[in-house]
């Protein structure tokens, strides 16, 4: 395994830990979805590496995008209240990812479609947060929302790595420098569950 590979999985680690630790303070919020998923996306993570030299492992990365987008749709749907919004949005999640059933190998390629509507949905649903956020009492203490935290780490993931994806496919040579900055997005992504999970605790 190369060095970023043991740099994501330090990170992640790190997260499992936290969401470990810090689990009484939040198993009864919507937030319990987190330890599980946490827990699969180490464990994802690790049997991709152990595979990635002998067998194509996109499979499992597509997998992961698709559970993903489950979490995070379970998750901010308790924090907006999407109601028949939900269904619109998974509508459109879906078509995504049966163009890309469609256009790709879903065994050697990655579900590109997919992930960018996927991270566009999680950018809005990231805005309209902190916008009910503003307009609430609560933003008055907001650094002792463990949602705010969380929410902020997928927002600062996603803001990067929405132009870094595109780019990625358009025949540039940044190859070096997305490792560089995945590495970096995957420090505030996976910070953010780490401060939540702390923020938690301390409620």
């Amino acid at each position: 395994m190369s060095v970023q590979n043991y740099i994501y999985l330090t990170i992640q680690l790190l997260a499992c830990c936290a969401a470990i630790y810090y689990w009484r303070h939040y198993r009864q919020t919507p937030m319990w979805i987190f330890l599980p998923f946490l827990i699969y996306t180490f464990c994802n993570e690790i049997l991709a590496m152990s595979l990635s030299s002998k067998y194509p492992v996109r499979i499992l990365y597509n997998l992961y995008i698709l559970i993903s987008f489950g979490v995070y749709m379970y998750w901010f749907d308790k924090l907006l209240k999407f109601r028949f919004w939900k269904w619109i949005i998974w509508i459109l999640f879906a078509a995504a990812f049966i163009y890309d059933a469609l256009t790709i190998n879903l065994i050697k390629n990655l579900i590109k479609t997919t992930v960018n509507v996927q991270a566009v949905l999680l950018l809005i649903f990231s805005l309209v947060f902190f916008v009910k956020l503003l307009r609430s009492n609560q933003v008055i203490h907001y650094q002792r929302l463990p949602e705010f935290w969380i929410v902020c780490g997928l927002l600062m993931f996603y803001i990067g790595f929405v132009p870094l994806s595109l780019y990625l496919g358009q025949g540039y040579n940044i190859l070096h420098i997305y490792y560089i900055a995945i590495i970096i997005l995957n420090l505030l992504l996976y910070g953010g569950y780490i401060i939540g999970f702390y923020v938690s605790g301390r409620r």
